[in-house]
């Protein structure tokens, strides 16, 4: 219990959560290209760098474990999953570490082709890992939205399932299985997905609740299936 309203700290928002999290990020990005700037010198022939790249890589391996820290803390205040904070920190490490790979390669006295490649690759791999629980999080919701209008305004039938194997992700038991249903024009139609994890085991025969794009019914993204959970 507090005698103070959550939402007036800076870190109660999901915006101030926001900002508090990309600045402690943008700090491991700023430590991390002097390590890489520092560290690129000294491959150049510049000895002098061996002792501030040790520094610097150092600071931004402590800063990169505090931001994540920060990170998952305020993950719920941002909307996102705990889980989907992790690749926020290879993500800001690899572009901070690019940009000082191309900054020390361009404006030193010596580079190559190579190391400017590499610093190219590094950014762009460590913007899409920062990048990807932000897009995973749009697809999610994109795909809840487009199921929930089937569900309100597609055809409502019953799907059979005419064949059922088991996967394991994460040593965790997920079924695919395949389903048949008939559509308005009487067409018999086949598809496969993967059931939710709390999804429970069906067998051969199982009649399941579908819903589907009357328009389209060939479309998988709108074959919504009400699948049975303990």
């Amino acid at each position: 219990m507090s005698l103070h309203d959550p939402a007036s700290r800076p870190w109660g928002t999901a915006k101030g959560a926001r900002i508090i999290s990309l600045s402690a990020w943008a700090v491991v990005a700023v430590s991390a290209m002097l390590a890489a700037a520092w560290w690129v010198r000294m491959i150049l022939g510049d000895e002098s760098a061996l002792t501030p790249s040790i520094v610097a890589f150092n600071v931004s391996i402590f800063a990169a474990l505090g931001a994540l820290f920060i990170d998952l803390g305020t993950a719920q205040r941002r909307g996102i999953e705990e889980t989907s904070a992790l690749p926020h920190l290879p993500g800001a490490w690899l572009i901070g570490a690019g940009v000082g790979t191309i900054a020390a390669v361009t404006m030193g006295p010596a580079g190559g082709l190579t190391p400017l490649l590499w610093g190219l690759l590094m950014f762009a791999s460590g913007a899409l890992a920062f990048i990807s629980p932000n897009l995973l999080a749009r697809y999610r919701d994109r795909r809840a939205h487009r199921h929930s209008q089937t569900r309100a305004s597609g055809i409502r039938t019953q799907a059979t399932v005419t064949k059922v194997s088991t996967v394991y992700r994460e040593h965790s038991p997920r079924y695919r299985v395949t389903l048949r249903f008939t559509d308005q024009q009487g067409n018999q139609r086949w598809f496969t997905q993967t059931a939710p994890g709390a999804a429970r085991s069906v067998a051969d025969g199982t009649n399941l609740p579908l819903h589907y794009d009357a328009a389209n019914p060939a479309r998988k993204r709108t074959l919504v299936v009400d699948w049975p959970t303990w």
